[in-house]
């Protein structure tokens, strides 16, 4: 397994530190939003890196985004929101390739009002956003939107068909898959609506985006009632990392992924797995990012300047 030196990791946990604030900041603020459009976010952020960027002075990073659409592939479901590659290139060619799948769950405030998508929402299309019903009720109206570690996971629950399909589709496929838990700024965090003001909430990011593996979080599950759906509180007894709540989304890509703790390892892109996640329509994740890092041997035939300047 190829190591990536600690400037490459340090790079790429400040960049993601960023994503997660991003995503984090929106839910806060915007606290009834759909799961999607978290999704959406992580996208359009990474996407700005699409440039390859010389982070020292003989390794130069990449990201790609792509982003499919919502549909249900797998047993009417999508088992990943977000799958990740991972590239690592040294001496030319292709040293080591890993994936990661990512399942997006948003927690829900303690009211659960939450303007989820359903299949309704692609059928109508665009029209939707002069549905009659919406515009019949005023957008004056004040609510409030609480959070605590008692709030839940409202689109996950004990028994579910997407559950059994997650734990299918790791069986069949040898891909780890990970919860990405969507979370406000802090456990205990308050938004009015209409807001005041679209300024990011105050202090340290407290809580934010959180990974933990799918097959720790099935097991809580496993010990509920069919229909169960986990609070927030319930993360801290998900087994097999130290992070508490789970890996901060940062700590995730650069500690665990970008150095191959967790994720699975790949030969070659052109593998019938690979090639069915990540190259089909129908393939069962929403979106995809490459991470690419490679290394330019010092006084080679082409100095970094070029190879950033050519790709």
């Amino acid at each position: 397994m190829t190591q990536v030196p600690t400037e490459i990791l340090d790079w790429f946990r400040a960049l993601f530190r960023e994503c997660n604030e991003r995503i984090t900041e929106k839910l806060s603020l915007n606290p009834n939003l759909p799961e999607e459009s978290l999704d959406l976010t992580w996208i359009e952020f990474l996407s700005h890196y699409s440039s390859p960027v010389a982070v020292s002075s003989n390794w130069i990073a990449k990201i790609e985004t792509h982003y499919l659409g919502g549909l249900r592939h797998f047993y009417r479901w999508e088992v990943a929101d977000i799958g990740l590659l991972l590239f690592i290139r040294r001496q030319g060619a292709v040293a080591t390739s890993k994936v990661a799948l990512l399942q997006s769950k948003r927690l829900y405030p303690s009211n659960a009002h939450v303007a989820e998508e359903g299949s309704v929402d692609y059928e109508i299309g665009f029209a939707r956003l002069a549905d009659s019903e919406g515009l019949a009720r005023s957008i004056a109206l004040e609510a409030e939107f609480r959070f605590s570690a008692e709030c839940r996971y409202g689109a996950l629950a004990a028994g579910s068909d997407q559950i059994t399909a997650i734990a299918e589709y790791e069986k069949r496929n040898n891909h780890p898959i990970y919860y990405q838990f969507y979370n406000p700024w802090s456990i205990r965090h308050v938004q009015r609506v209409p807001v005041l003001s679209h300024d990011r909430p105050t202090g340290e990011l407290e809580l934010g985006v959180r990974i933990s593996p799918a097959t720790a979080v099935h097991a809580i599950l496993a010990k509920e009632q069919t229909g169960y759906r986990p609070k927030l509180a319930d993360l801290s007894k998900v087994a097999n990392h130290t992070s508490t709540l789970g890996w901060a989304l940062e700590n995730f890509v650069a500690d665990e992924f970008l150095a191959c703790r967790e994720g699975a390892q790949f030969e070659s892109i052109r593998e019938a797995r690979i090639q069915n996640l990540f190259y089909r329509r129908s393939g069962p994740i929403a979106a995809a990012i490459a991470i690419t890092v490679e290394e330019v041997a010092p006084g080679g035939e082409q100095p970094l300047s070029a190879a950033v300047h050519d790709r």
